[in-house]
């Protein structure tokens, strides 16, 4: 299975931010890994009103489709403009990697859930207890989904918006 990063600099990464919750074998810790760069992957994806999806990475797969992973890619570039290397996954990737595997190793699947859309209670009534979650907001792009704002932030630098909106002309 493909991932970013190593245990090895999981461990080094969560010693030096102090995370002790990072603990288990190295074959639990490389499972969360696994999980943790598919969830990284799927926060650059986008749905347009037409359906088509894209990713907000820049740039293309290195070896296109035989990758399995968003990362490394050629032609990619930063929020600044500054080019990456073709053939090194960025380390924003790899950190946001090592955070969102702290989730998984903590509670496993916790970032990507199945549910079933038939058995979402809106509404539960206990004795004279009512209670009524708020549903996502128009711009949340997978309701399900855990927002994880560190991993969100650490990727920022790397989503590039372009070629994202629906492209429309307007005639006067």
């Amino acid at each position: 299975m493909a991932n970013y990063g190593t245990v090895a600099g999981a461990d080094t990464y969560h010693v030096e931010a102090g995370n002790a919750a990072w603990t288990g074998t190295d074959a639990a810790k490389l499972a969360a890994l696994t999980r943790a760069s598919q969830y990284v992957d799927s926060l650059a994806l986008r749905q347009r009103k037409n359906g088509t999806i894209y990713t907000m990475f820049s740039g293309v797969k290195t070896d296109g489709r035989t990758q399995v992973l968003a990362w490394p890619r050629v032609g990619a570039h930063d929020v600044d403009g500054n080019d990456l290397e073709p053939d090194v996954v960025p380390v924003e990737v790899r950190y946001a990697t090592y955070e969102a595997a702290l989730r998984e190793l903590a509670a496993p699947g916790s970032l990507s859930p199945d549910y079933v859309p038939a058995q979402l209670i809106k509404r539960e009534k206990v004795d004279v207890v009512d209670t009524e979650f708020f549903g996502p907001g128009a711009n949340v792009e997978n309701p399900l989904q855990p927002i994880t704002t560190v991993v969100r932030s650490l990727l920022s630098p790397l989503l590039v918006s372009y070629g994202g909106a629906d492209v429309g002309v307007m005639v006067v």
